[in-house]
């Protein structure tokens, strides 16, 4: 036994939890933006492609094209609204300068064992919060995903309605 006491090792161990959370969070904005630009980039796609279709002479959209083109399109947007929604700043918490200040004039010459304890417990507070709300991002995130997939989907469905003619 190295005679360390078993708060260091509770304390390395909070600290990795709140940076995987930290990082947890940053993962998901990321991709909810790649998201957006994924969405954007194919509704201009559909549009030019609608475009290009629809200007041809003597072409004439097939009525069973239009309900995926439409649902294809509804789609798009709903994972871009999701995308963006991940980038929301929701309320996760941290600990307020005016605490902090109270603190140092309140409590400066409690014990190691007493102020270990005090930020540790800070701190889990503060990992529960972020993993609360890093959990709802990650629906919202995977919901968007799932929408994209799904426009994708439909607008095969409408090409391959177009492209038979």
């Amino acid at each position: 036994m190295t005679g360390e006491r078993g708060s260091a090792v509770y304390a390395a161990y909070i600290k990795d939890q709140l940076s995987d959370q930290n990082a947890r969070k940053n993962s998901i904005e990321q991709r909810g933006i790649a998201v957006v630009t994924t969405s954007g980039a194919l509704v201009s796609l559909l549009f030019g492609l609608t475009a290009v279709l629809t200007g041809a002479r003597h072409y004439h959209l097939p009525a069973a094209a239009k309900p995926w083109l439409s649902a294809a399109m509804a789609a798009f947007v709903l994972g871009a609204i999701g995308g963006i929604v991940t980038n929301l700043p929701l309320f996760y918490i941290g600990v307020r300068p005016s605490e902090l200040r109270s603190a140092v004039k309140k409590r400066w010459h409690d014990s190691v064992e007493d102020a270990e304890q005090r930020v540790a417990a800070t701190q889990v507070k503060v990992l529960a919060r972020a993993k609360t709300l890093n959990t709802v991002k990650g629906f919202v995130l995977f919901g968007a995903i799932g929408a994209e997939v799904a426009a994708v989907t439909f607008l095969s469905f409408a090409i391959g309605i177009m492209l038979r003619g």
